[in-house]
């Protein structure tokens, strides 16, 4: 059964991408996709609690999401920096939606700058875990992880 938590991750995850980028999920399991290019994009929110949520796609998503966010016709070439700055706004825009239904609107949240960093091999694929979403877009396959901060 799925968590309570990952259940919100996938909502949201799915509902961003619709209403923000117009791209809609095709399924949940991973395939194989050799030669790509992974990134993983990671943003930090802080308030009544904290945690960190963590976006592993690859770089063919990126493009797709630039585009979609952009404008750009498909087939125009987008540049890394265009790709990047997308799934940044892109995981700003998923951690407040993530933030303000896990956790309500009593509390402020700050929340990071994303970071993006390309991966050096292709993922591990966990089978998910109790704070993972996983989603097939457009046969990209992506993964949004939480990890809460520890309480002291």
């Amino acid at each position: 059964m799925q968590s309570q938590t990952t259940a919100t991750l996938t909502t949201v995850l799915s509902d961003v991408l619709a209403d923000l980028a117009f791209m809609f999920c095709d399924g949940g399991e991973y395939t194989e996709q050799p030669g790509e290019t992974w990134l993983e994009t990671s943003i930090t929110y802080s308030g009544g609690v904290s945690g960190d949520l963590r976006l592993i796609c690859t770089r063919t998503f990126a493009e797709q999401l630039a585009e979609n966010l952009l404008g750009i016709e498909s087939g125009e070439e987008i540049s890394k920096q265009e790709s990047t700055d997308a799934v940044r706004e892109f995981m700003n825009v998923v951690c407040g939606q993530f933030v303000t239904a896990a956790h309500g609107t009593e509390d402020i949240f700050n929340l990071t700058i994303p970071t993006v960093t390309e991966l050096d091999d292709e993922p591990y694929v966990e089978g998910g875990g109790d704070e993972t979403a996983q989603l097939s877009i457009d046969g990209q396959w992506l993964q949004l992880r939480h990890v809460p901060t520890p309480k002291a």
